[in-house]
């Protein structure tokens, strides 16, 4: 898959060309100096905001989720039954050699060129087929260029999808499917529950390998940067998948405000302790 999943608005690019047309002494223009310095303090806010709110925030997941497994019955509600399954469903083909690359930069694409749109681009262009795609708009910001990595596109569009047809059947009822000589009962959001765990495991299967390549995505706002707020984000909406799949969401909310709040304030004492 090309590395080149992201192009550069018409301008960018001749501002790019431009600038490495020029001596190096001309580098130290005021521009490129104030690109450098916003740079550095994104490596800043990345060291000292999103990657210990990322950390503290898996963690007390971690700790959330082992909670649930071992001391309610949460392991037992067909959420967790049939989003496992989805995620042993995917894991399960890819082992098996199932590599579906086209749909992946596909979504990639969209998914760029979705937040463009949303942030009032004008997209020029786009492309997305197994060797690679691109986007071009006159818009770029950093949700634009690591919109891919921050939404699980296809559990997006399955969530969308279900949500439209929840408005006119009651997902949730039994039904029978004339298979066999008494039929299989089964209720539609159990494939709900399966196709968002497997488009959820897709997601991550592929921004882990997607990241840890060379892509111009990442570079555009610093790797540092880019890998922390992909870090948190992932984190927050593994957070809101519980939260929704929890029997009592507000509870569970308030617990995990309870639970980051200890694990914060101990690795604060331990980082001052440290210092001291």
């Amino acid at each position: 898959m090309s590395s080149n999943t992201y192009r550069l608005s018409a301008r960018e690019r001749t501002d790019q060309k431009l600038e490495r047309s020029k001596p190096a002494n001309t580098r130290r223009h005021p521009v490129a100096k104030q690109r450098k310095k916003v740079r550095t303090y994104k490596r800043l806010i990345a060291g000292f905001c999103l990657l210990p709110l990322g950390l503290i925030t898996a963690f007390t997941m971690g700790e959330m989720l082992f909670r649930a497994l071992t001391r309610s019955d949460f392991w037992r509600s067909e959420q967790f039954i049939f989003f496992t399954t989805g995620g042993f469903a995917w894991a399960a083909a890819y082992m098996a050699g199932w590599r579906p690359v086209h749909a992946y930069v596909l979504g990639h694409e969209l998914s760029h060129l979705v937040v463009a749109r949303a942030f009032g681009g004008e997209i020029f262009g786009w492309s997305a087929s197994p060797t690679g795609g691109y986007v071009e708009t006159n818009k770029s910001n950093t949700w634009i260029t690591l919109a891919p990595y921050l939404i699980p596109f296809y559990s997006v569009a399955v969530m969308l999808l279900f949500g439209l047809l929840g408005t006119f059947w009651n997902l949730h009822e039994m039904v029978t499917l004339p298979i066999g000589s008494r039929g299989v009962h089964l209720r539609p959001v159990w494939f709900f529950y399966s196709l968002l765990g497997m488009t959820w495991w897709f997601h991550v299967t592929y921004t882990i390998k997607t990241v840890l390549t060379h892509q111009s995505d990442l570079e555009r706002n610093g790797e540092f940067f880019s890998m922390s707020l992909i870090f948190l984000v992932n984190v927050l909406v593994i957070v809101g998948l519980y939260l929704s799949a929890a029997p009592a969401p507000g509870h569970e909310f308030i617990e995990l405000g309870r639970c980051w709040s200890g694990n914060a304030s101990w690795v604060w004492n331990g980082f001052w302790q440290i210092l001291g």
